[in-house]
């Protein structure tokens, strides 16, 4: 997709790579050079640039100005490229528009290519993928650093396995004061994690094929969700591009609070060209359209809800999410006791019916209430199991049996599970279903002894002429 080679350019817009190609670095321009630069420039911009009406003032600009004789003043090609980038960005305003310079690739040999691939992902790698820090601070407050926000098949599991590392804090905090970009792709992955449901994070409008891409959060996330967590952006004036619209997603559909200092101000998506041998144009030809404020940050950046200078913004922040994390670990406790009242009653309706002989509806109640109270995080496989022994030791075999059942229902692959329903079935009498449980307990794990040697025992019961 277009949205994955958007250029990251920035303050000087210099590329340079790691692999030599033999083509020749461009060092002085002639005036006929220059004047044919700028006509290349021209038609790439009217052909390209996502704001035609700005690309048409931008043509006349530089098109005066080259009658003028202000590219004439001197012959260096990189002063070329910055006079003519400062004049582009006079009337455009656009950080994402500039010349640099950087080997054409229609020009670079194959292996160069393939090489120049492999020592990208090498250094990404090297890089965590942008993601350098992670770690919870006091007050359960995680916190992350990302530098890139560049996606990738690797980035998922990086994200993922942060996530996982961070699912139990209170308030969270996602540092991205030295962040340049990268690709909406990663902010709708992420996201998923903060909301309840897929939600529309961003659109952009592509000039060239005059379409509208959606960014929606993922769904489902391999983990929990942490749809309620507070959530806290770092942001500073280096904070740039897919960076800033990190921060402004989130600002718009109030789910973080700012903190820091106004960002660049970039937001239109680019790609590049050459314009003369290893001379390049980055121009933007996407326009980000956020659905909630239904413009973007471009020339005037983010704007923190909590402005404060970048070096003291941890500082800030932790305090802020200290706080809010109490709030939040209160509110959590709250939910999880009156979560837990209700998974009571359940189980003393429960038993009520039984008392009246209705064993049908009392297992069918209590399976229903556990499997709640595992959705709600109130018990695991392991707890259902030890709830099922205490009714066992009480002698309350009708309501051990429910509760295994129930276990089984949920976690149909588990050994240990089938295993206790057995024993609960055997004390209750019903030999032929401790039977089925205990077998059903050796196929999933052919090594439970306990299971073995029980099933040996039941069987000569029942058949006593059976060795």
């Amino acid at each position: 997709m277009r949205c994955l080679r958007i250029v990251l350019a920035i303050s000087g817009l210099a590329l340079f790579s790691s692999v030599s190609h033999p083509q020749e670095k461009l060092t002085t321009l002639t005036n006929e050079e220059k004047a044919a630069a700028v006509e290349t420039v021209c038609a790439r911009l009217k052909k390209f640039f996502v704001l035609p009406d700005v690309a048409a003032r931008m043509e006349t600009h530089i098109r005066e100005k080259l009658a003028a004789g202000a590219f004439d003043k001197t012959a260096d090609a990189k002063d070329f490229a910055d006079c003519l980038t400062r004049e582009l960005r006079s009337i455009s305003h656009d950080k994402h528009l500039g010349l640099f310079f950087g080997p054409d690739p229609d020009l670079r040999p194959k292996q160069d290519a393939v090489l120049e691939r492999i020592l990208a992902r090498s250094a990404r790698q090297d890089q965590n993928y942008g993601l350098d820090r992670i770690e919870i601070f006091e007050g359960n407050v995680g916190y992350m650093r990302i530098r890139s926000v560049m996606f990738s098949e690797e980035v998922k599991g990086i994200l993922d396995a942060s996530m996982k590392f961070l699912s139990n804090a209170d308030a969270m905090i996602f540092d991205i004061r030295d962040n340049r970009g990268g690709d909406p792709h990663y902010m709708a992955y992420l996201f998923g994690y903060f909301f309840e449901k897929p939600t529309l994070i961003n659109r952009i409008y592509w000039r060239d094929r005059d379409r509208t891409d959606e960014f929606w959060t993922r769904e489902p996330v391999p983990g929990d969700k942490m749809s309620d967590l507070p959530l806290f952006v770092l942001i500073s004036r280096q904070t740039f591009s897919g960076a800033e619209e990190f921060a402004y997603d989130l600002q718009a559909l109030k789910r973080a609070t700012i903190v820091g200092e106004v960002s660049a101000g970039g937001a239109n998506p680019a790609s590049s060209w050459v314009v003369y041998r290893d001379l390049r144009i980055s121009i933007p030809i996407g326009k980000a359209i956020n659905p909630v404020t239904g413009t973007n940050w471009e020339g005037i950046g983010v704007k923190p809800d909590v402005e404060v200078a970048a070096d003291s913004a941890l500082t800030a922040a932790l305090e802020l999410a200290a706080k809010a994390g109490y709030k939040h670990n209160e509110t959590k406790q709250g939910s999880l006791l009156s979560k837990y009242h209700l998974c009571r009653a359940g189980i003393e309706e429960a038993r009520k019916l039984i008392g009246s002989e209705r064993i049908q509806a009392a297992e069918t109640l209590v399976t229903s209430t556990l499997n709640a109270a595992v959705e709600n995080k109130l018990y695991t496989e392991a707890s259902i199991n030890s709830l099922g022994y205490e009714f066992l030791r009480q002698n309350e075999l009708v309501m051990a049996v429910a509760v295994f059942k129930a276990n089984v229902s949920r976690y149909p692959d588990s050994a240990n599970a089938y295993d206790s329903l057995a024993e609960a079935y055997d004390a209750a009498g019903r030999k032929e279903l401790a039977i089925e449980s205990y077998e059903r307990s050796l196929k999933l794990d052919p090594d439970n002894t306990n299971a073995a040697e029980r099933l040996k025992i039941l069987k000569r019961k029942v058949s006593p002429l059976q060795e």
